[in-house]
């Protein structure tokens, strides 16, 4: 049987006090529960969740674009908060997590 050659990589990571979650090497997205995918910003927040994978890695590359030509962290923060209250406005809410509280309380 043929392998793919670019078939994207995965491995499972979780932390002591998180769930077990399947992680693919294309633009930080990964998946918990076997059908609720995400992708994390470098700013340390999980958006989704998203229905596949292929959903997740496209909204991901869309506000990667959206965040390319911002400089300082309040243009960032501003940009994030406007993808996921857009998300909200077309019928697919997020549900955003924050792993650094910083940025959670700035962003609230």
């Amino acid at each position: 049987m043929a392998q793919l050659q670019n078939a994207p990589t995965s491995r499972k990571v979780a932390r002591d006090t998180e769930p077990p979650r399947t992680w693919f090497r294309s633009e930080r997205v990964f998946v918990e529960g076997g059908n609720r995918w995400f992708f994390q910003t470098r700013e340390g927040i999980d958006v989704g969740p998203y229905d596949s994978q292929f959903e997740a890695e496209i909204e991901a590359g869309l506000l990667k674009e959206l965040l390319k030509d911002q400089t300082d962290a309040e243009s960032v923060k501003s940009v994030i908060r406007e993808f996921v209250l857009d998300s909200f406005a077309m019928g697919r809410p997020l549900s955003p997590r924050f792993r650094d509280q910083e940025f959670h309380a700035a962003a609230g």
